[in-house]
């Protein structure tokens, strides 16, 4: 970190009094023979707390720098304290709160989307028909996003959120959703002047990218947006920084998305110095220090080529180890300048990152024609796979990572739920399926929700009948339930294929689960492991779904001398592989986390393999809880069967 940001070539050290501060391991990376104090602060205390006796034991300090996204307002607090030259609170609030930038944009007539904080909900305010966007006001890296339908179905999310807890309506807005291609424009103002403004187009999104799709970028020379940006960063009242800005490209022209005061990730400030000459972290430092333009940090363009780059996301695949394969020769065209692939098995990162080395994949390209330099970003992104050890699957389950109780509890309330429910089959027989089926849904959600927040009161939950909390996405423990899986089972006479499930994620792990099959009279939990039978008394049939089979599934089935058997509920095809009344349970199509949670925990806990279709390990609460693929099987097999599923894809798709 220390070197890629530049400090040793941005400031004298010999001349300078320097005190780095920050963590441990950051100062950590800071060379022996640099001359300094460090600091070492706790992060998990306030920062201003703990440097503010620093800066006032101290002669003056001259600067204040804060090179990281979170420590902006920090910063900014401690110089108007003190009277250091740079940014001021009011300015750095501009490029913190996403209800702040774009209210101040607006007022100085720039088109923003339509946005509404929740205190404004119940007021006037006009709202708009179209899809809308619940965000987080001071995130980063498109974390936190949840995207609705309709602004109705958002505002009943938010207020939802805002009764189960008083710190929501502060930290969310509601946001107009704008259809268009995002571009982003990085460059550095001196004294409100621009040195460098950059334009690019991403290839994907970085919303996508939170949610594991890879993501590309190429620059595209545009003047106009180049000079909208510039003022835009003006208007929030940058004068003297880097800034990272983002719009939708409409046919109106483009509309304000977000901007940072500080360099764009992933491979931004590498492809903006090749284009430019500018290296953006050096140049900005060391002006701000100099007080002057250090034209020094601004070398050879080559404004004839568009540079772009390339980035895998590592977080969405939880610590697994990966491999990582990519068509013969694709890295080896020239228009590849830099790239950097992980050696197979390595761990990935759990945190989301852009920056490269947290990367399975990521790369540095350049070419002459930009639509060219974009159709190999797309090629590159469509047919690289980043693949799972099988064996890092069974990882995705650590029945030690809770206490004894919740393993116990998981089992009750699926029994329990599973007991309220034949009552009601009992009680309203079958004449109204879809009067049965809703009454299924609701009276086991409000059993189990109840439950749940008697006794786990302080854990986060997500249910398929209910309104996901976005906060659940910070929790360390959230419980993940379909309070009836099969319901089109549950309402016809006769069905047993249906089921209760209540799963337990905890710090990235499956940690606790049980399915119910009541009409079976079965519980399988992991309150007691449930042993795999021997192999010779497994059947050989592979379980699809009853109501949406694949269309890939028969061929994969005959691949492996394997009979296609169709049958209800996620949990009751799991349990039947876990009892050995079948070789294999595998689905794609559309399925959500409550639908696989409780039987992969249950699956993982008695030894089997269970991934996506791709190899690669489930991972749950997500902020899109959309998980459509699933494999179930005895570990032995997930080679053949991975290999099968892939190759009758193919086939599919060629025909």
């Amino acid at each position: 970190m220390f070197e890629r940001l530049g400090y040793e070539q941005a400031i004298d050290h010999t001349e300078h009094e320097v005190t780095y501060a920050g963590t441990a391991e950051y100062l950590g990376n800071i060379p022996d023979h640099i001359r300094c104090d460090k600091f070492v602060w706790d992060p998990a205390l306030p920062i201003t707390d703990q440097l503010r006796p620093l800066l006032a034991a101290r002669p003056p300090y001259d600067r204040i720098i804060a090179r990281h996204e979170l420590l902006i307002t920090p910063a900014a607090e401690l110089r108007a304290e003190f009277d250091i030259p740079g940014m001021r609170p009011e300015t750095a609030r501009n490029f913190r709160d996403k209800v702040a930038m774009k209210r101040t944009l607006a007022e100085a007539g720039f088109r923003v989307p339509r946005y509404m904080t929740f205190d404004q909900l119940d007021g006037t305010a006009a709202r708009w028909p179209g899809a809308t966007i619940v965000k987080p006001r001071d995130e980063s890296g498109s974390q936190g996003i949840e995207l609705f339908a309709t602004f109705d179905e958002a505002a009943a999310f938010v207020r939802e959120q805002s009764r189960r807890s008083a710190d929501f309506a502060a930290a969310y807005e509601l946001e107009e959703y704008v259809e268009g291609p995002i571009w982003h424009v990085d460059g550095f103002l001196f004294d409100g002047e621009a040195v460098v403004a950059q334009p690019s187009r991403y290839v994907g999104t970085p919303l996508r990218f939170e949610n594991g799709e890879p993501l590309g970028s190429l620059q595209i020379d545009d003047p106009e947006l180049a000079d909208w940006a510039v003022r835009c960063v003006r208007a929030l009242g940058g004068e003297t920084l880097t800034f990272h800005l983002e719009a939708i490209m409409t046919e109106e022209g483009p509309v304000f998305m977000e901007a940072a005061a500080r360099c764009g990730g992933g491979h931004i400030v590498r492809a903006t110095e090749l284009r430019t000459g500018a290296y953006l972290h050096t140049l900005d430092m060391a002006s701000d220090v100099e007080s002057a333009l250090a034209t020094r940090f601004i070398g050879p363009a080559r404004a004839d080529l568009s540079h772009g780059f390339f980035l895998f996301p590592g977080h969405v695949h939880g610590g697994a180890e990966v491999i990582v394969e990519v068509a013969d020769g694709l890295l080896d065209d020239p228009l590849v300048l830099s790239h950097s692939i992980v050696a197979p098995g390595t761990p990935t990162r759990r945190k989301n990152s852009y920056r490269p080395e947290h990367l399975p994949l990521s790369g540095v390209v350049a070419g002459p024609d930009a639509a060219g330099v974009e159709r190999w970003l797309r090629r590159l992104l469509d047919t690289t796979t980043v693949l799972t050890r099988s064996p890092s699957c069974t990882e995705a389950y650590d029945g030690l990572g809770c206490a004894p109780d919740d393993h116990e509890l998981a089992h009750r309330l699926a029994e329990e739920a599973g007991t309220l429910l034949l009552g009601l089959r009992t009680e309203r027989a079958f004449a109204e399926p879809k009067a049965l089926k809703d009454l299924g849904d609701t009276r086991s959600h409000e059993f189990l929700t109840a439950a749940l927040a008697r006794h786990r009161p302080l854990d986060a939950v997500l249910s398929e009948e209910g309104v996901a909390d976005p906060g659940r996405l910070n929790a360390h423990r959230v419980w993940i339930v379909d309070p009836l899986d099969g319901t089109r089972e549950f309402s016809e006479a006769g069905r047993d294929d249906w089921a209760v499930h209540v799963a337990l994620w905890a710090e990235g792990r499956l940690v606790a689960g049980a399915v119910a099959l009541p009409a079976q009279g079965i519980v399988l939990s992991t309150a007691s492991t449930p042993a795999a039978p021997p192999a010779a008394a497994r059947a050989l049939g592979i379980l699809g779904s009853r109501s949406r089979p694949p269309a890939f599934l028969k061929e994969a089935a005959d691949r492996v001398g394997a009979e296609l058997v169709a049958m209800g509920s996620a949990g009751a095809k799991t349990a039947a592989v876990v009892q050995g009344r079948a070789r294999a349970y595998i689905h794609a199509g559309g399925q959500y986390e409550w639908d696989s949670a409780a039987p992969a925990a249950v699956a993982l806990a008695a030894g089997l393999h269970v991934s996506r279709l791709d190899g690669t390990p489930l991972r749950y609460n997500q902020s899109d809880p959309y998980l459509p693929d699933l494999l179930v099987c005895q570990a032995a097999d997930a080679p053949a069967l991975l290999v099968a599923v892939r190759e009758a894809t193919e086939a599919q798709a060629q025909r």
